[in-house]
């Protein structure tokens, strides 16, 4: 197999209509290319459209790839803005369950007995704590890129560090870790607020994490699965809209995908923010679907997994 070859962009264009692409406008076409790049723009999400054959279907047009493409980017949006909520909700209630119980000096609440004492979760505890340590010691610094005014001014005026300011400094990864780390009591109660288990609602969160990872580094959110975590399908949720089945009594969609993460927010978003959610996204599908042919939209249904009774997620009970 030969190096890749250089294409100026008229090149790129002139590729596109030789694998079959229908280029009505080739200026705009040229524009967009520039603006998002070839690779980003076409190859990111032209296999929608192509066959066995790296063929493009009969019919299938430029403006196509650019609708599925700003699909995308508004949807990467949506995840970014409601991640963003989701982790300022759970590292609040992570900071005031645990300072409620182990007070608010960081010399006194990252103590090593404070977290779960599963053996196999020790390396984990140390790693942690010490991160914590760290996270602090790095925003003393006033000449460093790490320096933070809110965790400096707690440490010269009261002496120490509330949980509060510092889970502020954790990325939503490190607080999803806090969390999995409590003891499971502590767990527990945070979970009540969600009306689900402990053990699930680390599952819900470790998810939330990598979607919006996904989105903030600009990657595909509409294909996304995670690889490495599923949604566990034990969710009321999953039989009362009618999720389909495999042929093994296993969840076809809602495990890994997109449709996955719309599950999360409705069990950890407050009402009216999970209602305005879907709504966004119901109203991205449908400006989506005027533009695409039916069998480019089954194929978005089959990526993103939205299925069964979605649309009516908002009314169901959890």
């Amino acid at each position: 197999m030969g190096d890749k070859v250089y294409l100026t962009y008229k090149q790129q264009i002139e590729k596109l209509k030789k694998d079959g692409l229908i280029v009505s406008d080739e200026q705009d076409a040229l524009s967009r290319l520039k603006w998002e790049g070839y690779y980003n723009f076409a190859v990111g999400y032209n296999r929608l459209f192509k066959d066995e054959k790296k063929r493009y279907f009969r019919g299938t047009k430029f403006e196509h790839i650019e609708a599925l493409y700003d699909f995308d980017k508004h949807l990467r949006g949506i995840v970014y803005e409601y991640t963003q909520g989701l982790e300022c909700n759970v590292k609040a209630l992570v900071a005031d369950t645990f300072s409620r119980r182990y007070g608010v000096n960081e010399r006194s609440y990252l103590a090593e007995e404070n977290f779960t004492a599963e053996e196999s979760e020790k390396g984990n505890v140390h790693w942690l704590i010490s991160t914590c340590k760290e996270v602090i010691s790095d925003s003393l610094k006033e000449d460093s890129k790490s320096y933070r005014d809110y965790i400096a001014h707690n440490a010269k005026t009261y002496g120490h560090v509330p949980l509060w300011a510092l889970i502020r400094a954790l990325s939503f990864g490190n607080a999803s870790k806090f969390l999995k780390l409590m003891k499971s009591a502590d767990l527990a109660q945070i979970a009540e607020e969600y009306g689900v288990s402990g053990s699930v609602l680390c599952n819900m969160t470790e998810m939330a994490v990598g979607f919006r990872n996904i989105a903030a580094h600009g990657e595909r959110v509409f294909c996304a699965h995670l690889p490495a975590v599923r949604l566990t399908d034990s969710l009321p949720v999953f039989r009362k809209i009618q999720v389909p089945r495999l042929s093994d009594g296993r969840y076809k969609y809602g495990r890994c995908d997109f449709f996955a993460l719309v599950l999360i927010f409705k069990y950890m978003l407050p009402k009216r923010e999970f209602s305005a959610f879907l709504s966004r996204v119901i109203g991205e599908v449908d400006a989506l679907q005027k533009v695409l042919p039916p069998f480019a939209m089954r194929r978005v249904f089959e990526q993103t997994g939205l299925s069964g009774a979605w649309r009516k997620l908002a009314s169901v009970s959890r």
